[in-house]
């Protein structure tokens, strides 16, 4: 999560730069875009939908009609926001559900990037489905990572499934056959994170 905190901190302070003005020159409005070119690229966000992102941005906030407006900086975030839910998916996609139990989902990613955190809110979100899910802690290599892995399970009112430091792999399969035995339809398998891609 540490990621996503970083990058809406960068934009936060890139709008409330925004907000100190009246209005706003195209000078400034560029500035704006080129810092938040480089906040996305930072965020690892692909250089090609930063591109077509800001230059969408850019297009809509350099309209006459902003530039004229008695609240840019207002305007200027609404058409960000606006953007980046486009971006996103504008439509709720459901979790694909395997045909046989269990549905397995493994979290994988950079580190520090939240897996176990969003490991705990995927439970929450699937027990509100009356769906019984089970953690699997593969992340053997980061000091204290089952333990973190425990807090959120607590939390979100789950067991952890673990076997100590050995291999991942057995680890996960052993997850999945104790699912099985325990009536759990999913098991997420919260992994250990990478250093780049």
């Amino acid at each position: 999560m540490a990621l996503f905190e970083s990058l809406s901190d960068r934009m936060n302070h890139i709008f409330s730069k925004l907000r100190n003005k009246g209005k706003l020159t195209e000078l400034e409005i560029k500035q704006a875009m080129r810092e938040i070119r480089v906040a996305l690229l930072e965020a690892d966000v692909n250089y090609q939908v930063v591109k077509d992102f800001t230059a969408k941005v850019s297009e809509k906030a350099l309209g006459e009609d902003i530039l004229k407006s008695l609240t840019p900086a207002q305007q200027i975030v609404k058409i960000v926001n606006d953007e980046l839910c486009a971006l996103m998916g504008s439509t709720h996609q459901k979790l694909a559900v395997s045909d046989r139990q269990p549905t397995v989902y493994m979290m994988c990613g950079l580190q520090g990037a939240g897996k176990t955190t969003i490991c705990g809110k995927l439970v929450a979100y699937l027990k509100k489905q009356n769906k019984k899910v089970l953690l699997a802690a593969c992340d053997v290599y980061r000091p204290a990572a089952i333990q973190q892995l425990k807090v959120v399970a607590k939390k979100a009112g789950t067991e952890v499934f673990e076997m100590g430091q050995i291999d991942p792999v057995k680890i996960a399969k052993g997850s999945i056959e104790y699912a099985l035995k325990n009536g759990y339809d999913t098991v997420i398998i919260d992994t250990a994170g990478r250093l780049h891609i």
